[in-house]
């Protein structure tokens, strides 16, 4: 991939906001690796919250979070709030898909169907260009 491919590819909205959406989903599945591997200590909420907080996972997931914010602006910033804000509903999606393949955690049928619909909402939108 030159250079000008990857420039043009970043200045599609549509691109910016897919990887902004996939970065807040495994955003939010590294913070939960992170607090399930820091280990349960009895202390006080503001030395369990520091500890939680300093985990390599947290930081690693609010790291991705603050990357995905940049792609994210870019994205309301060249399309509006109405084009962007619909997609953050797929970070539902990609939560729970994660949440289910990596941690197990089981999702009922009707969450399955919330979910599916959350997709096709998106694509509508998506296709509105």
């Amino acid at each position: 991939m030159t250079l000008l491919s990857l420039r043009s590819l970043l200045a599609d909205p549509l691109t910016l906001i897919i990887i902004a959406t996939l970065l807040g989903g495994v955003g939010q599945a590294l913070i939960k690796f992170g607090v399930s591997n820091a280990g349960a200590h009895e202390s006080s909420f503001l030395q369990t919250a520091l500890r939680l907080m300093l985990s390599p996972g947290v930081m690693a997931g609010l790291t991705a979070y603050a990357v995905s914010a940049v792609f994210y602006v870019m994205v309301v910033h060249k399309k509006g709030l109405s084009f962007a804000y619909p997609f953050v509903a797929v970070n539902q999606v990609i939560v729970f898909l994660l949440a289910w393949l990596l941690f197990g955690e089981h999702i009922p049928p009707l969450r399955a169907f919330g979910l599916l619909t959350i997709c096709l909402g998106v694509t509508l939108i998506a296709l509105s260009k």
